[in-house]
């Protein structure tokens, strides 16, 4: 039976769209506020009847990760996704503004970028370390976006989503799109870091991701290896790099702003050494 599209604007607002599978404690409410031009097309995963109904433009209650979800509307809302240049899938925690998300979509068109990402700040979780925010650039050109928050060119999206094997959650999904995608376009993919994301850490959670309710970490991790070796991805064995990047016009905002990032750096850098040692010395005395 398929599920029902509980909210249809019809005829969309915008030629972006951004996608979110998304939970009960999703930080939706950041990303509209600001400059907003863009639809947002909601999958809700938690109980809570129409929780974001009233939010979106587009509204579907299914459960499961954001990308099994897109697929899922891939396949019987397809008609609908035709109509947008670009659709950015975000992790639904992801804190930044209406504003922002707009301009990354404009920086897409500008450098005409099959694929990006924003840049994390170190306030956050950063699992890779290239996609730590840099001071005094504009954007660098990668080999790697990470899955939590890649915006497509929508032509690009189509091709990987005909190979995509939603049995894939989330882990590893960034590497299979990187070997479809990225192995030849070296100025095609890039990290944005004039404009940068919190990507929440386990402590400003609770303790809790919402993703480990929906799959553990090593059945996520066993998906990805079957998928690696039925589809043969290479990506993974490459690791991440860096190719060029497009510097940030030198000025006092920039000046500014490169403080801002480096004093965050030191204070979190120093919270994180005083978290081990405590977890350290707790352990030694059990």
């Amino acid at each position: 039976m398929t599920i029902p599209l509980i909210k249809n604007i019809d005829n969309p607002n915008s030629k972006y769209l951004v996608f979110t599978s998304a939970g009960d404690n999703a930080n939706i409410h950041f990303w509209l506020k600001g400059h907003r031009k863009f639809d947002l097309w909601v999958s809700y995963y938690g109980n809570e009847e129409n929780r974001y109904k009233d939010v979106s433009d587009f509204y579907i209650a299914k459960k499961g990760g954001k990308f099994p979800a897109l697929h899922y509307v891939y396949q019987h809302w397809g008609e609908i996704l035709n109509h947008y240049e670009a659709i950015f899938i975000m992790d639904d925690d992801l804190i930044i503004n209406g504003s922002n998300i707009s301009r990354l979509f404009e920086i897409r068109e500008e450098y005409d970028l099959w694929i990006l990402q924003p840049a994390f700040s170190p306030i956050g979780r950063i699992s890779f370390s290239i996609t730590r925010v840099k001071p005094f650039s504009f954007l660098r050109y990668t080999n790697f976006i990470e899955v939590g928050c890649a915006l497509f060119r929508r032509d690009k999206l189509d091709e990987f989503m005909k190979i995509y094997d939603p049995t894939l959650v989330a882990f590893g999904i960034e590497w299979w799109y990187s070997d479809v995608l990225i192995p030849d376009i070296e100025d095609k993919a890039a990290i944005v870091d004039k404009i940068s994301c919190i990507n929440p850490g386990n402590w400003l959670k609770g303790g809790q991701r919402e993703i480990d309710l929906l799959d553990d970490h090593s059945t996520r991790v066993k998906s990805f290896r079957k998928i690696k070796k039925k589809y043969n991805i290479q990506s993974v064995t490459h690791g991440p790099l860096a190719f060029d990047s497009v510097k940030a016009p030198l000025s006092f905002s920039e000046i500014i702003r490169a403080i801002n990032i480096y004093s965050i750096r030191a204070v979190f850098g120093f919270a994180r050494i005083i978290r081990n040692l405590f977890r350290y010395f707790t352990r030694q005395r059990h």
